[in-house]
């Protein structure tokens, strides 16, 4: 009986530690991509990553450049099939709810790695 709670517990506990933590603010979203590693395969992800933003004119399809003035870091979290999972930015306003709309939902090329943290500045 105790050798089945330990290993139960064992259990518990490996399973917690696998669960990815849920991301509920920018300075939290900001804290994972100051924390990802930057690699050359980073760095050439991120490239990829405009370029396909920029075929599909993303950022300009919607209008959201004229939603507000002002900059706006925004920080996409990006899931193991380039799915756009969540969305921080660092105002709430019209620029930051267009792009939230635009972004989440797409689906990029793949990540290097997950979750992957893509942080844009938008002027």
């Amino acid at each position: 009986m105790r050798l089945t709670l330990i290993a139960l517990g064992l259990t518990l506990s490996a399973g917690c530690a696998s669960t990815p933590q849920a991301t509920s603010s920018f300075a939290d979203a900001q804290r994972r991509f100051d924390a990802q590693p930057r690699t050359a395969e980073t760095d050439s992800y991120g490239t990829a990553w405009a370029e396909f933003n920029n075929a599909h004119n993303l950022d300009e399809r919607d209008g959201c450049y004229f939603k507000a003035e002002g900059s706006l870091v925004q920080i996409l979290q990006i899931d193991a099939t380039g799915k756009i999972v969540g969305y921080f930015s660092d105002k709430q306003n019209g620029r930051s709810q267009c792009w939230r709309d635009t972004y989440l939902g797409l689906t990029f090329p793949k990540p290097p790695f997950a979750p992957f943290w893509h942080r844009l500045e938008m002027q």
